[in-house]
């Protein structure tokens, strides 16, 4: 534009219009999506995916806003814009309240096989959550049911350990556990009781919190760890 303002002339070189226009519209669209990764690529893992999220209702937001031409009236514009902007604010509190970094109320160990062996011969109640980065319900379920302040408070009390088995990486080991468990799939939640012999309590796909309670009640406590009363009972 800079060009043809200083020389006025240039614009003969330009071709006509046509279709052309549109095609190159479009295909301009993929080096700006490519943009987008690079971006979104240099964000920190904890703020990745909510961020994404926000990206996508930002541009749903602006479609919505597209969508009431210029020449409208008044009202309308005015109500678009007020819609796209609620949709933001909402898109932005659910995106970070939801798929943004949490403050654990669990202390986490990691899943190893062999620790988990020595904790059952110690009679201890172990809990096992399977999850990966890459799992939408896996996540939900630790927001919303599993790393809440009531399972907190009851995992402390019956002196439960919480392992957490990570399956992001497809770790072979964790995969052979979930074999073990007749489970080829995640989220899956494993709460091994104090008996060694027993069964482990099997708790699979979306999650409430009052389910991992009841689960974690039914195992009951670590051997040694008297049964205080609860709130829960």
């Amino acid at each position: 534009y800079l060009a043809l303002c200083l020389s006025p002339g240039l614009i003969k070189l330009l071709p006509k219009p046509g279709a052309w226009m549109e095609t190159l519209k479009q295909a301009l669209a993929f080096p700006l999506l490519l943009t987008v990764v690079f971006f979104v690529a240099s964000i920190d893992t904890d703020h990745r995916i909510a961020t994404l999220i926000l990206l996508i209702v930002v541009w749903f937001a602006c479609w919505l806003i597209g969508r009431v031409p210029a020449y409208a009236e008044r009202a309308r514009l005015r109500a678009a814009w007020l819609t796209g902007i609620a949709t933001i604010a909402v898109g932005a509190f659910v995106s970070f309240s939801f798929f943004g970094p949490i403050t654990s109320e669990l202390k986490w160990i990691p899943y190893n096989e062999v620790q988990l062996s020595q904790l059952r011969q110690e009679g201890k109640t172990v809990m096992i959550d399977f999850t990966a980065n890459w799992c939408i319900n896996c996540q939900i379920n630790t927001r919303v049911a599993i790393d809440k302040k009531r399972v907190a408070e009851l995992v402390a009390e019956n002196d439960v350990v919480p392992m957490l088995a990570d399956w992001t990486g497809r770790s072979e080991e964790i995969r052979q556990k979930l074999e073990d468990l007749q489970s080829n799939s995640i989220p899956l939640l494993a709460i091994f009781p104090p008996d060694p012999a027993a069964e482990p309590i099997l708790l699979r796909d979306l999650l409430t919190e009052s389910q991992v309670v009841e689960a974690l009640k039914q195992a009951g406590p670590s051997r040694g760890k008297s049964k205080l009363t609860s709130a829960y009972d």
